[in-house]
């Protein structure tokens, strides 16, 4: 095997794995996180733990789409140039700049935080475009279009979350502040609980990926 191939895959496979590890670490964490039984420095430290989980997802998400496409095209089963796939490795990395910026700063860096939310709308549409372009031009690397299918699906879900949890901050905040009431709480619970089923759907895709990358269907 040469050895691009094999430090793609390392790279492929340890995406796959931070990210879905991390991510259940964050779907369970999330139960103690709105537990009103539990006491508020509990739950404070619990978030603390759930947010530094969740990079790891963040950071996966933007690494495992460019390894993937560079894997597929040195094995044949995506029709784009080198040139095309480095441009993609420096967006990529930029990208993760963005995100790790944006961990660190948090709120402070707004225009930065809706820059990154509309940059995932262009890539949804990119990749929608491209997944298109294969199934009308180029059918016979559906394989890889399938596979950026289900990749551009869970960046959808992650938007959809993102939706989801945007009455949570204030909640959060009251919690913090020691300010939380029932209403508060209950509206932590609701947006954890309408953001859920997004997550499981983000895991299917990223089973389906993997069944497809081990070929164990065609």
């Amino acid at each position: 095997m040469p050895i691009e191939i094999g430090i793609l895959k390392l790279i492929h496979i340890l995406c796959l794995v931070y990210w879905l590890g991390a991510d259940l670490g964050v779907f369970y964490s999330s139960y103690y996180l709105v537990n009103e039984k539990l006491s508020r420095d509990t739950r404070i430290n619990v978030s603390k733990i759930l947010f530094f989980l969740d990079q790891a997802p963040r950071i996966s998400m933007i690494l495992i789409f460019p390894s993937g496409i560079h894997l597929a095209k040195s094995l044949g089963y995506l029709n784009i140039s080198y040139s095309m796939v480095i441009s993609i490795w420096l967006i990529a990395l930029a990208w993760l700049i963005l995100v790790c910026v944006l961990h660190i700063k948090g709120q402070a860096v707004k225009k930065l935080a809706l820059f990154d939310y509309w940059l995932r709308i262009m890539f949804v549409l990119g990749m929608s475009y491209v997944f298109l372009n294969i199934v009308i031009n180029q059918p016979e690397y559906i394989w890889a279009g399938k596979k950026i299918l289900a990749f551009t699906i869970t960046v959808i879900c992650g938007l959809i979350i993102r939706k989801k949890l945007r009455s949570f901050e204030p909640a959060f905040v009251s919690l913090i502040e020691g300010k939380d009431t029932a209403e508060s709480n209950q509206i932590l619970k609701m947006s954890i609980a309408s953001s859920r089923p997004f997550v499981v759907l983000i895991w299917a895709c990223l089973l389906f990926n993997t069944v497809m990358g081990l070929h164990l269907i065609q």
